[in-house]
């Protein structure tokens, strides 16, 4: 049983000891007070602060046997409203481990506490935080997975199979070291961290187009597969098939987008091929001005450029001079970059960047000139 005394008077919780002295020293209880107004306070409890910012609702643990005193501060217009109070708590086994909830009462300048309900105790003190998720690999330390990766500290490290300079791998993946990359993937806790695992397969290997397909089956959302996807390109050894991964998507967006890529590369392959020295005449460039100036859109402008491009080649002010066609930065760029295999003076390549009106624009153009050297 409990009793508490009228408002204002010091408030009694009182417990009938039945049991024995183990039940009365184990109980351990916690004290609510909520704002009746929502106007928030601070709370101390036998002098020790509770809550160091202004709540209006505080909980206190560790409500302890005999009397307690209660120390309430509630900053409102200005003044300071102050309350102190005294609860007494005597042992009782069936109200030990509880929760005491009190309402704080501002009236005419004064506050009260006016009891409400005793429950079971809403929560720990410190609430249990769960660990962070681990990944979980299968890998052991310092066995090798073939050419894919090694394990060091239960981590991958991968090896760099793939040479830039002459565009192709010592080795090609074999079925057994495809069978770590998908394991390697599907075993970590996060997409994330899956998917990074992912492009750096892709960054440092060659592959078959089956083999590609297979990896990014792997990959849930499209974008993602559109990326990864654009990535492998150049590391693929059979690219007469590439359009097989066009069954990959789900969404025709992403279909055009790739299709529009692989166009893309596949003029710019022919662009390499011309091995460019000469630029066209000033005849053959007012047809080429002539013909890009007369189409509406900008981005149908973009679209016959490069079909043009393909099969001329063009000095740097030559390119100046069709840029001047295209408004905005970003198609702009998507010229520029076009243009550059098919430059008979690449040495000059850099002055094009002065061409935009952004410098974020000029950036990302000269980022696109170092990595093509």
């Amino acid at each position: 049983m409990y009793r508490t005394d009228n408002m204002g008077s010091k408030n009694l919780i009182t417990f009938y000891l039945l049991h024995c002295w183990f039940c009365i020293t184990s109980q351990t209880n916690s004290l609510v007070v909520i704002s009746e107004s929502g106007q928030p306070f601070f709370l101390s409890l036998n002098s020790d602060p509770v809550n160091k910012t202004l709540q209006s609702n505080v909980k206190a643990f560790q409500l302890a046997q005999g009397w307690n005193t209660v120390q309430i501060s509630m900053p409102i217009n200005g003044n300071e409203l102050k309350l102190t109070d005294s609860i007494q708590v005597i042992a009782n086994p069936k109200y030990a481990d509880k929760e005491f909830t009190y309402a704080l009462i501002e009236k005419k300048g004064r506050l009260y506490l006016k009891f409400v309900s005793v429950s079971e105790r809403s929560g720990p003190e410190r609430p249990p935080v769960p660990e962070a998720p681990k990944e979980t690999i299968p890998l052991i330390d310092n066995n090798l997975y073939g050419n894919l990766y090694r394990a060091v500290n239960n981590k991958p490290q991968f090896f760099d199979n793939y040479n830039e300079a002459t565009s192709a791998c010592e080795v090609g993946l074999s079925d057994k070291e495809m069978k770590y990359a998908l394991t390697l993937m599907e075993k970590v806790n996060d997409k994330e961290t899956s998917y990074r695992y992912l492009n750096s397969i892709l960054d440092n290997n060659c592959f078959t187009v089956l083999q590609v397909k297979t990896l990014l089956e792997a990959v849930s959302n499209d974008m993602d597969k559109l990326n990864s996807a654009k990535k492998s390109y150049a590391h693929i050894t059979d690219k007469e098939n590439i359009r097989i991964l066009l069954n990959l998507f789900r969404y025709a967006a992403m279909k055009e987008s790739f299709t529009s890529f692989l166009n893309d590369q596949e003029n710019i392959e022919k662009q390499k091929k011309l091995q460019c020295k000469d630029p066209v005449n000033s005849n053959k460039l007012e047809e080429i001005y002539t013909r890009i100036k007369n189409t509406p859109y900008e981005n149908e402008k973009i679209a016959l450029a490069k079909k043009i491009m393909v099969n001329v080649c063009l000095s740097t002010n030559q390119v100046k001079k069709l840029g001047e066609l295209i408004v905005h930065d970003r198609e702009k760029i998507e010229f520029f970059k076009s243009a550059f295999y098919v430059l008979t003076d690449k040495e000059n390549t850099e002055t094009l960047a002065e061409e935009f009106q952004f410098a974020e624009s000029k950036t990302e153009y000269l980022k696109f000139i170092s990595q093509q050297k």
